[in-house]
């Protein structure tokens, strides 16, 4: 399962205990952060990830050992020359997880789990237009509370982009006067058209937003620069804007047009470099950029 903490509260809104697995401590290369990870109940049922795989079989057995005995257990997974076939992050790094048994009559909701899904990361869509939907699908995909805004009421409809957590139907500039971003929130402006663009991103790029796009040919991107510096906004805002908005993947389709966005998102988020992974040196699981979006290993 994708969310580990849905699961956990729901888990949790049951009754039944259940084993968790939090990674405590990372060093080095490692695929995981430190929070909650995985999870086991009763039935054998498993949810989350300890390490994208390598030493989840063994985290998982030390979660129905905990389930059966109720005694909590702590173990480092790390390279050992001396023990060539133990479980170990052939990424090079270590890890330490505590495993202790959830009994929900008892014991609170695992910090993580007990926020309400709306305090998900924000990805905020300004146009209904045939690439939203498909933007939304992969938004959620990635974590985010996806809102898509458009004033045109025939096309902001939730059968037109029914992956969207909300639709709404209002002028751009106007609903981002009134709702929340910060700077984990991501805003991408599809309709690339200046009636509907220029004041979307005249209010996007004096928000606290951490990532701001537009789609949109070169010259449309040109012309939009030059409207938002004809009405007022500052050179360095204008900077901030990413247009044309994501990748160079050679997309074409909706899909692998979400995907080129969602991609550049990501890089944004986490300090990135966009390139091909092979070209860049250093580690591969790199520490989360101050104040970028913290997202949890599901």
């Amino acid at each position: 399962m994708r969310d580990l903490a849905e699961t956990l509260r729901r888990w949790h809104t049951a009754g039944e205990p259940y084993a968790l697995a939090t990674v405590t401590e990372v060093t080095g290369s490692a695929p995981c952060r430190t929070g909650p990870a995985l999870a086991v109940d009763r039935a054998g049922a498993a949810a989350g990830t300890v390490s994208a795989g390598c030493v989840d079989a063994e985290v998982y057995e030390l979660c129905r050992e905990a389930l059966r005995t109720g005694r909590p257990s702590r173990r480092r997974f790390a390279p050992d020359p001396d023990e060539p076939f133990a479980p170990w992050l052939p990424c090079g790094g270590a890890i330490e997880v505590a495993i202790r048994r959830v009994d929900p009559a008892a014991d609170p909701l695992p910090p993580g789990a007990a926020r309400d899904g709306r305090e998900r990361p924000r990805l905020l869509i300004f146009g209904a237009v045939q690439f939203a939907d498909a933007l939304a699908a992969a938004g959620r995909f990635l974590g985010y509370r996806v809102t898509v805004c458009d004033a045109r009421a025939v096309f902001a409809t939730p059968e037109r982009v029914p992956d969207a957590d909300e639709v709404v139907v209002q002028w751009p500039d106007r609903y981002l006067a009134g709702t929340q971003v910060d700077g984990r929130s991501a805003i991408c402006v599809l309709t690339h058209d200046a009636k509907f663009d220029v004041p979307a991103l005249l209010a996007a790029l004096r928000s606290p937003a951490g990532d701001v796009g537009a789609l949109g040919s070169r010259r449309t991107c040109a012309d939009r620069a030059r409207r938002l510096r004809e009405a007022g906004l500052e050179p360095e805002r204008i900077a901030r804007l990413r247009a044309p908005i994501g990748l160079d993947l050679g997309a074409s389709t909706p899909e692998q047009v979400a995907l080129s966005i969602c991609a550049e998102i990501v890089a944004v988020a986490r300090g990135g470099s966009g390139r091909p992974l092979r070209d860049v040196d250093g580690p591969l699981h790199r520490r989360q950029p101050s104040g970028a979006q913290e997202m949890s290993c599901r």
